[in-house]
């Protein structure tokens, strides 16, 4: 069974993240949120894209533009805060790094 990721907090910070990566599964999503969306300039990242497939990398679109990110939406997916409560609540298992 698939498993919803949320990334909270930065890997320049804190090993979330690369526990995250240590346990994600190729059928999991995994969504950059908060301090989470730093991930994406940090060389775990690449580890990330390896492990799960496009269509489920997604970064929330707010969070990302307050730590002034450029998203890529060749790389990752651009998530609105609406879709992400949609995302959530139709998962049946989630978990959350902070």
């Amino acid at each position: 069974m698939s498993m919803l990721h949320l990334v909270r907090t930065s890997a320049f910070q804190a090993n979330d993240f690369q526990q995250c990566l240590n346990v994600i599964q190729a059928s999991d999503t995994l969504v950059l949120l908060d301090d989470g969306c730093y991930n994406i300039s940090h060389d775990l990242w690449q580890k990330a894209l390896s492990k799960v497939t496009l269509s489920a990398l997604y970064i929330v679109e707010a969070h990302a533009q307050a730590r002034s990110i450029a998203i890529d939406k060749n790389i990752i997916n651009a998530l609105s805060l609406e879709a992400l409560m949609t995302l959530i609540c139709e998962t049946e298992k989630s978990v959350t790094w902070q």
